[in-house]
């Protein structure tokens, strides 16, 4: 119990104070604050939606959030589709050489039982810092993205674990609106108590992005499934939509 209050304050804090960043003087030009969301549907973890956040400051840096609504029953209680994932974390985002670059490096919290055995849900049961980064520059079109979650729940009887998940996508710009590619993801269990690491999956297949009117972004990715150490498919797809509400 002691550990989550840590936790929370810990998270609050941090929030409170990237928000404070933001406070500015008075200006004509008020500041944007955008909302997204962004659906993924995999052949492993299935469907989940992802909600963004971006408030824009006079700092050198925007402030960020996102929230994912993890919805495979494996990832909570398996019978019931209950205590399910919930990721939620904030961050700040940078942009470099003349906004062709973007970094954007996220801390958050994880609440739920995916990152050990317990019977329901824990609050702030993990920790997860992530970078992400997207390049734009002439043809060249670059995303990519890791995530490390860490367990902090260490209960009576309980046993833990810890994941990383990383993935990339570089691609040729063939036209305005259609970019065409590589993509690589890898998901596996770094460290848990009971057993040795795990490669959940490993993926390389081809991917096709197509840009909308109003930053609509959809993806479509496909391929061979290059490893695993739990008998995955063979072959494996991506599909995903990003849509700025």
């Amino acid at each position: 119990m002691k550990t989550i209050k840590i936790t929370l304050i810990l998270f609050l804090t941090a929030t409170t104070f990237l928000f404070a960043q933001e406070k500015e003087k008075e200006t004509d030009t008020p500041k944007k604050a955008t909302f997204a969301t962004k659906i993924i549907h995999n052949s492993v973890a299935g469907f989940y939606p992802i909600f963004f956040g971006n408030f824009e400051t006079n700092k050198s840096f925007d402030i960020t959030f996102y929230t994912i609504f993890w919805t495979n029953p494996s990832f909570g209680n398996l019978q019931s589709g209950s205590d399910l994932l919930l990721e939620t974390s904030v961050g700040l985002g940078f942009k470099f050489l003349n906004k062709s670059l973007y970094v954007n490096p996220s801390f958050g919290i994880t609440s739920g039982k995916f990152s050990s055995n317990s019977t329901g849900t824990k609050i702030a049961e993990g920790l997860v810092p992530s970078i992400y980064i997207n390049y734009q520059k002439g043809i060249f079109d670059f995303e990519g993205y890791i995530a490390y979650y860490k367990s902090i729940r260490e209960d009576d009887n309980i046993i833990t674990k810890d994941y990383l998940l990383n993935w990339m996508a570089p691609g040729i710009k063939v036209g305005n609106r259609v970019t065409l590619g590589a993509f690589y993801e890898s998901f596996g269990i770094t460290r848990q108590e009971d057993a040795d690491p795990l490669l959940v999956y490993q993926w390389l297949g081809a991917s096709v992005k197509l840009k909308f009117d109003s930053n609509i972004i959809f993806r479509i990715s496909a391929g061979s499934t290059l490893n695993t150490d739990v008998g995955t498919s063979d072959e494996f797809y991506k599909v995903s939509a990003f849509i700025p509400l």
